[in-house]
Formats: C-alpha cells, sequence, structure tokens
C-alpha cells in the first residue's frame, strides 16, 4: 500500500467510527427528557437486564473500570486507566470518566462532531440538555443516547459506546484520531 493510500483509508476510519457505519434508524417517537438535573428520560426506560448489559460492555473494554459517576449523577460512571485516557477533553463526561449509564438506562457521553450529527439525524439522542443552556461549559459533542427498549437496540448501543470508547481513547484500532494526546 503506498503512504498516500494508507493515509486515505486512515482518513475513513476516524471520518467515521467503523461501529457507527451500519448503524440503522431508531424506531419509534423519541422520549422526552426531563429539562431539570438530572436530566431523565420520562418514558421508555431500560429494564434491569438491558442496564445490566450496558454496564457488562463498558466493563469489558480495556482499561475501562466501574467508578461512581460525576456531579452526584444517579447512574454509573465508567473511568479509563490514565495511560489510555487520550482523546480530547470533549471525549469525556469528566476526564477519566467517559461513560455514564444512567438511572434511566440512557447513556452520557461524547462523539466526536461528525459521529454524533450521524447519531443526532438517525434518532438514537440527543445533545444533553444542559450542553444547550451552560454553553461553553457543557460541550455540544455531550450526548445523551436514548436507553435501549430491546436487544436489538441493545446492539446499537453497544456500536454507540465502542465509538465513544474510541473518542476517549483517541484511536480506533492502530489509527489515532486528531487532536489526541498519542
Amino acid at each position: 500500500m503506498t503512504a498516500s493510500a494508507k493515509h486515505l483509508s486512515e482518513t475513513k476510519v476516524w471520518e467515521m467510527a467503523p461501529s457507527l457505519r451500519g448503524l440503522r434508524e431508531r424506531i419509534g417517537a423519541r422520549p422526552h427528557l426531563d429539562l431539570k438535573w438530572p436530566c431523565l428520560q420520562d418514558q421508555d426506560r431500560a429494564s434491569p437486564a438491558l442496564m445490566a448489559a450496558i454496564s457488562a460492555h463498558a466493563a469489558s473494554m480495556p482499561g475501562s473500570t466501574s467508578c461512581e459517576a460525576p456531579f452526584q449523577t444517579p447512574g454509573q460512571g465508567f473511568a479509563l486507566d490514565e495511560e489510555l485516557a487520550r482523546g480530547q477533553p470533549e471525549a469525556f463526561v469528566t476526564v477519566p470518566v467517559w461513560l455514564i449509564v444512567r438511572a434511566d438506562g440512557a447513556l452520557h457521553l461524547g462523539l466526536r462532531p461528525e459521529w454524533a450529527q450521524r447519531l443526532l439525524t438517525l434518532g438514537w439522542g440527543t445533545v444533553h440538555p444542559f450542553a444547550r443552556y451552560m454553553a461553553g461549559a457543557v460541550p455540544p459533542q455531550s450526548l445523551i443516547i436514548y436507553a435501549p427498549r430491546d436487544e436489538e437496540e441493545l446492539i446499537a448501543t453497544r456500536s454507540i459506546m465502542e465509538a465513544a470508547y474510541g473518542y476517549a481513547v483517541g484511536r480506533i484500532g492502530d489509527v489515532i484520531l486528531p487532536d489526541t494526546r498519542w
């Protein structure tokens, strides 16, 4: 492979996270989020079994460990080991926490803007309400991914988590994402 061909293939990897490429549109109405802290979903909450599966997937990612959710958020946080937390600051809820599995089963995470736009267009989540009201303090990449309602949506949720993990780590496979600390 030539150097220019390798560069093009690497560019394609980070322009859209591989785990998001096959994502289909979320079916059904978007759940309403309460605008008051902690901004939980009013309906379509995940079952305890789905929440356990989400947490198990987050904990299975290399260097990801369960922790207390920051900001007294009801739910479970997941932090990256210091040597892996090399993504842009916007990739984190607060460094080193890259993910919060909220009490309603929804996820609070960050994604690259172009990845986030794809998810918003497909109906999988929304910009965190505080990003709208606290511009500058909460980055616009701060997203709430709706709680999965069934096993099929759990698969999509896992794919979204994998993209957020890559953003927080600052790489996808061997490809280093732009503006990371690698």
